[in-house]
């Protein structure tokens, strides 16, 4: 198997990457629980006792995320109820479970509110530039139709929306956002394939499949080839490449996120596919065992030139619109 080169860790953030300079987002003090997943990560990174994070040591927070306990207990934290939830561990920030978790430090960061203030205060500052698989699924007309409901029966189909990804994502995608009627999810290597160093030609495989299958999976829990027919009208874009992951902004407010060609590809990907349709990018199709799709170049906002694409749909549409899809990028 080739091996690709080792992620190139930068610093895009001032951040000494002490408690002081921490803040989940409503008390200057850092709770029990990050007090100790920090000092989990501290080991796995093999700093002294007091030393900060530096941007070397985003290797080491993956890997502390994908070791057994901390995945364990991940499941502990998806088995509370309820959406939302963060996008990296689970927590919930809603229900019974929020008011639970919530005093631990399991609560919405203000520097990303789609993870907890645990997950955003033990990353280290700047990121990495690392090869991730990245997911963008939208709901058709949504913007319409919520012209014709109102605003209880809007949060009510985001929720369920939201909760169908949850489902499908959870454990080996990171949910970076939820933004408004559409979820971007990434697949983060180590996340994935727990323990891996290097990413070779099988690790890439293993995420495009596992990324293929969720896409098919999310289809299906909104109703895609059920008698009933879909609840929710979704159009998913899938995209893999290189990205800077890691805390984009200022000390104060910055994102965890991830940023770079892949990410942009996915989203416009994404924005040409109808409701129950999938396209993927090329290089996620050379990956496949299996050929899947009808190929055909896409014109793309902000692209020079044509991308080679696939477009997969498993279910027949019942209102009988399951011919190619005319949703375009928007101007």
């Amino acid at each position: 198997m080739r091996n690709a080169p080792r992620p190139t860790i930068v610093s895009e953030v001032e951040h000494d990457g002490s408690p002081a300079a921490a803040d989940d987002g409503a008390s200057p003090r850092l709770t029990l629980m990050q007090r100790q997943a920090l000092r989990g990560l501290a080991k796995q990174a093999r700093k002294r006792p007091g030393e900060p994070l530096s941007p070397a040591d985003w290797e080491s927070y993956w890997r502390f995320g994908s070791n057994p306990s901390t995945r364990a207990f991940k499941r502990i934290l998806r088995a509370i109820p309820s959406s939302p939830r963060c996008g990296y561990c689970g927590a919930p920030f809603g229900g019974v479970g929020a008011r639970v978790v919530g005093p631990l430090g399991y609560r919405p960061s203000r520097k990303n509110p789609n993870l907890c203030g645990v997950c955003v205060e033990m990353a280290p500052p700047g990121g990495m530039t690392l090869e991730v698989g990245v997911l963008f699924a939208d709901l058709r007309g949504f913007t319409s139709e919520s012209e014709l409901q109102t605003p209880l029966q809007v949060s009510a189909t985001l929720r369920r929306f939201y909760a169908h990804a949850e489902k499908v994502l959870f454990p080996e995608a990171l949910i970076d956002k939820l933004i408004g009627d559409e979820v971007m999810a990434l697949y983060v290597p180590p996340l994935v394939v727990p323990g891996v160093h290097d990413v070779d030609d099988e690790v890439r495989r293993h995420i495009a499949e596992v990324m293929l299958d969720h896409t098919r999976q999310l289809l299906e829990r909104a109703g895609y080839g059920s008698a009933a027919g879909p609840e929710l009208a979704i159009g998913i874009g899938i995209d893999f490449g290189e990205a800077f992951v890691g805390n984009i902004g200022d000390t104060a407010v910055h994102d965890f996120t991830a940023v770079g060609d892949v990410v942009n590809t996915a989203s416009r990907l994404q924005s040409h596919a109808a409701g129950g349709e999938v396209v993927l990018s090329e290089r996620v199709a050379r990956l496949l065992s299996v050929p899947v799709g009808v190929p055909e170049l896409l014109e793309l906002r902000g692209k020079q030139a044509p991308v080679e694409a696939r477009r997969v749909r498993w279910f027949a549409d019942p209102s009988g619109r399951d011919g190619p899809s005319q949703h375009a990028d928007p101007p």
